[in-house]
């Protein structure tokens, strides 16, 4: 039994090896006619980003990223480093996702060679005056993406320091909550809110509270969004609709008419019902649902 699975993890070693040969000489090919094209720079740049991405999407579909998500990584780092001797065209977020969500160890081999691949690639696009990979910089600069010692000490609640990077933050806190971690996304949403730094992105703010509404049992909850002006919890219910999140949207619209109902307060009621009602149909189809919802909500009214 043991033999055969070792004969059918060498097989499989095998395929991803002659996978990722493939994969690098259809980027050499893409590389070099992006050189030699006799069309203009615009045009020979747009062809080169769309068959590259075209290439990237399918060999990344040979591999299911929640069963096999290591060779994905290799499809990345192979491309990463491609792309930046080629042209500076390319998004790195959806490998900094891929390296956040990642449930298993990454082998200290393809560890190194990855980081190897960025920094590389880092210094070549700085030369240009382009900082696109500063995001995977940062993760590379560790041992693994949630090995950052100032983030983990937020996540464990002993510390005020934030990690710099708005960006790579905010990915790491959509991931959190993604995966339903919504204590641990609240506390590094609330640290950088506060940080100094990023005084002027309100959106940590917003998350802060989405996950405070996600977890906080209702007196609790009360008491933390006490002090939170309700003009401001209304442009965030705003931004949280135009962005698509209604589930979030309805659960912060719901929070705060629930906060100003309890202290029969008519600040923004108006507006928040409003809101409510129609996030509520929305989300809650059910003509059932929303009478007993505002059945609930006569109840606290009274």
């Amino acid at each position: 039994m043991a033999d055969e699975e070792t004969e059918q993890d060498r097989t499989t070693q095998i395929g991803t090896d002659q996978t990722m040969s493939a994969l690098t000489k259809r980027l050499q090919e893409l590389a070099t006619a992006l050189k030699e094209s006799p069309e203009s720079p615009v045009c020979s740049a747009s062809r080169y980003c769309q068959e590259f991405c075209e290439v990237l999407v399918e060999f990344a579909a040979h591999w299911n990223v929640d069963v096999d998500p290591l060779p994905l990584l290799e499809v990345y780092t192979e491309a990463i480093l491609s792309y930046a001797e080629a042209t500076p065209y390319l998004s790195t977020e959806s490998c900094a996702e891929l390296l956040l969500a990642l449930t298993v160890p990454v082998p200290s081999v393809l560890w190194e060679k990855f980081q190897s691949s960025v920094q590389t690639s880092h210094s070549l696009l700085q030369q240009n005056g382009n900082s696109q990979l500063c995001i995977l910089l940062a993760l590379a600069q560790e041992s693994s993406a949630w090995s950052n010692s100032t983030l983990r000490s937020i996540l464990s609640n002993d510390t005020q320091q934030t990690e710099k990077g708005p960006v790579l933050l905010e990915l790491r806190i959509k991931h959190l909550i993604k995966d339903s971690h919504f204590e641990k996304a609240a506390l590094l949403a609330k640290q950088c809110a506060e940080y100094p730094e990023f005084a002027g992105r309100s959106s940590f703010t917003q998350t802060y509270l989405v996950c405070l509404c996600a977890f906080e049992p209702q007196e609790q909850l009360m008491q933390k969004i006490s002090e939170v002006d309700c003009k401001d919890v209304l442009e965030m219910v705003c931004n949280l609709e135009s962005d698509g999140d209604e589930r979030g949207a309805l659960s912060l619209c719901s929070a705060f008419l629930t906060r100003q109902l309890l202290q029969s307060e008519v600040y923004c009621a108006w507006e928040l019902t409003l809101f409510w009602s129609k996030l509520l149909k929305r989300v809650e189809p059910s003509a059932q649902v929303f009478l007993d919802r505002c059945k609930m909500r006569d109840c606290l009214y009274a």
